[in-house]
């Protein structure tokens, strides 16, 4: 195979990875070092386009969609055997759903299905084209009548599990209404903004001038500018990922689930400059969330809440994922060593995080996790 015709767009933004892996080089390195380096840079430079021409593609989950609220809707995948209760799962807004049903042996999505689980999974379609999505209180609405088409389908509180922003989002929408909720889980949700490594926030807060620039000619912030700011606060992983696709053999699951995060990753939408300006300025900013002044999470003092802070977690610091304990007195913590997609796409998360999940979720009382 060839791969002089690329059939897929390159990971974006190209010019971001390829001049942080330069960056990479040390100034003082000798001749080896550099010749090293080089070799790197070819290698990565390799992979991508590996990546680009390869003719695999993840098939559509062909989930059934059940409500729809603008472009908004709800996948759902039905339990299999004995069914246990309905879980909502809420992703974040910038990346698309399908991280958490990647494949049909990968799943999350499925294999909760598979554990008894009606699952309901809310895909946000396209945000700036949603007039209901274009803050942050319609972003939580629309959380809210999910889980309310949800609650009337099952007909008791939703138990509800959070990815990422997903998580921040569904917090702050549980707080507003929680008797429409029971037990809760947030996935590597930040919400201290300012806690632990200052990495993204340094990013967030350096490109915040060209993002305001951006939201007055735009009606939301491009994907390039956040996968800008992913791409600086760790420019080894493209060099290291690429390099290591290179090595895989061909046609394999492994192969394919690189590929198909990889697609993941590079489909990223334009997040609507109301909720934009919101997490640039009022959560990164001025730290609303973890100083209680976003939204009170003391509603859900009698509600069960698992935080679970991914220890290797770059983007979301784990200080900034369990710093909600602090504002939910009760909470309980899991900290599985992984990063941040590792959560959902890594090889050890059924058994890092997933079934420690269900074990939580399915537990009659109020117990700790074990990791925490």
């Amino acid at each position: 195979m060839t791969h002089d015709s690329p059939s897929r767009a390159a990971p974006r933004p190209l010019s971001v990875y390829l001049g942080a892996a330069m960056l990479l080089l040390d100034a003082n390195a000798n001749d080896a070092q550099r010749e090293a380096h080089k070799l790197a840079v070819t290698r990565m430079i390799e992979g991508i386009r590996k990546y680009q021409g390869h003719p695999w593609r993840r098939e559509d989950s062909g989930l059934e969609t059940v409500w729809r609220a603008e472009g908004a809707r709800l996948l759902f995948c039905p339990a299999v055997g004995e069914r246990r209760e309905a879980l909502l799962v809420i992703p974040s807004m910038i990346n698309g759903s399908e991280i958490l049903d990647l494949l049909p042996g990968w799943s999350y999505v499925r294999w909760m299905a598979g554990q008894g689980y009606d699952v309901f999974l809310l895909d946000w379609g396209v945000p700036v084209d949603d007039p209901g999505l274009q803050d942050v209180a319609g972003v939580c609405e629309r959380i809210l009548g999910a889980a309310r088409f949800v609650q009337g389908r099952s007909g008791k509180p939703v138990k509800s599990l959070g990815y990422c922003m997903g998580g921040t989002l569904l917090l702050g929408a549980a707080a507003r209404e929680p008797d429409l909720f029971s037990d809760l889980v947030v996935l590597s949700a930040p919400w201290d903004f300012h806690a632990g490594d200052v990495r993204m926030l340094a990013q967030v807060m350096t490109g915040a001038a060209s993002a305001m620039q951006l939201l007055e000619k735009n009606p939301g912030l491009p994907v390039d500018w956040i996968q800008n700011v992913f791409a600086r606060v760790n420019p080894a992983l493209a060099m290291n990922k690429f390099s290591n696709f290179l090595e895989m053999a061909e046609g394999s699951f492994e192969q394919k689930i690189f590929i198909a995060v990889e697609d993941w990753l590079n489909g990223g939408q334009d997040l609507p400059a109301g909720v934009a300006r919101a997490c640039i300025m009022d959560w990164y900013g001025r730290n609303m969330p973890g100083r209680g002044e976003w939204a009170d999470l003391s509603a859900l003092d009698n509600h069960r809440v698992l935080i679970v802070a991914a220890g290797k977690d770059i983007l979301v610091p784990p200080e900034s994922a369990s710093a909600a304990m602090q504002q939910i007195p009760g909470a309980d913590l899991m900290q599985p060593p992984c990063g941040h997609i590792s959560l959902m796409a890594g090889r050890k998360a059924p058994e890092m995080v997933w079934r420690p999940v269900l074990d939580w979720l399915n537990a009659p009382l109020h117990n700790s996790p074990e990791g925490q």
